[in-house]
């Protein structure tokens, strides 16, 4: 087991902005014309609790197919997400570390090393990694949570194997999938009868933009995202809440989001975040809620936060 974590903690923690991009499953089928904003309240969601621990994840490692809403309650001292990978066909999360984690561990290796660039690090992965990686998608996941805070994201999941994970580095530079937190999950063919919730209002994530389609309010609130690009390298675009602080320098928090700079993803946060949704195919639509109280936040993107992904606003 302890391999199988190290191997693991190799092949998840590479949300690469230089890895070739990654293509939606076949099955990946909703799209946001599908998931446009309810005008009226949705029935009771299908939800999923998940715990998330320093370090290890807490919940059911099978669950139905179709609108879910995970829930994950920060019970550790750190920040903590669930990024969740969908296997291709036949794949099994022990192929994802056989054939995935030493295409990783090779480039990561050289990248700390100085050996090689991010460049160098990507065309490394590019001749390493199997074929059928290209064809695994991100399927979403709650965003980045601060310490006993609760995220909470509805994705429309199909049947199969996924990874679940969370690449967030300890004060020391380990990520956390190196500790354990990274597990099998089994979506399987029974319906959940979930349903999407209702949204206060839209985001649409673009390859170098976040467009908000609505005003943020003090309260709880739930935000439909629509995917509408995919980047040409990457996993994809995701978005996440910070609450800004008087203190807070956004652009330390932009530099912090890349998990390729050296105290990148690394505890401590330079700021606390409150949620938010991972990548997912061009053409999706997902949800998350927060509670935002009056201050100071920004919509961040973890790897296009550079890019420009990055937009500031404020709660009365």
């Amino acid at each position: 087991m302890i391999e199988l974590r190290r191997a693991l903690s190799i092949a998840v923690l590479m949300s690469f902005p230089a890895l070739a991009a990654c293509q939606p499953a076949d099955q990946a089928e909703a799209s946001a014309d599908e998931t446009a904003v309810a005008e009226t309240p949705a029935p009771d969601a299908y939800v999923v609790d998940y715990v998330a621990r320093d370090y290890a994840f807490v919940g059911p490692t099978e669950i139905p197919s179709g609108w879910v809403t995970m829930r994950m309650a920060n019970e550790g001292l750190e920040h903590h997400f669930i990024f969740l990978t969908l296997l291709p066909e036949g794949k099994t999360i022990e192929d994802y570390a056989a054939d995935v984690g030493p295409a990783f561990g090779g480039a990561w290796e050289a990248l700390q090393t100085g050996a090689v660039d991010k460049a160098g690090a990507g065309a490394m992965l590019g001749q390493a990694l199997p074929e059928w990686y290209a064809s695994a998608a991100a399927m979403g996941g709650p965003g980045l949570v601060a310490p006993g805070k609760t995220a909470q994201a509805t994705m429309h999941l199909v049947p199969g194997n996924y990874v679940m994970e969370c690449y967030v580095k300890t004060a020391d530079g380990v990520f956390h999938v190196m500790l354990g937190m990274a597990m099998p999950l089994t979506v399987t063919g029974e319906k959940s009868g979930g349903v999407p919730p209702r949204a206060d209002y839209a985001i649409t994530l673009y390859n170098s933009m976040i467009d908000v389609d609505g005003t943020p309010r003090a309260g709880r609130q739930t935000i439909a995202v629509n995917f509408d690009d995919h980047p040409a390298a990457g996993l994809g675009n995701d978005v996440h809440v910070v609450r800004l602080e008087e203190g807070t320098n956004l652009d330390e928090v932009v530099q912090w989001m890349d998990w390729m700079n050296v105290d990148g993803l690394r505890a401590p946060s330079p700021a606390a975040f409150v949620g938010g949704v991972h990548e997912m195919p061009a053409g999706q639509t997902a949800f998350f809620t927060v509670d935002l109280q009056p201050g100071r936040y920004a919509w961040i993107a973890e790897s296009g936060a550079e890019l420009g992904m990055v937009e500031e606003f404020t709660i009365e």
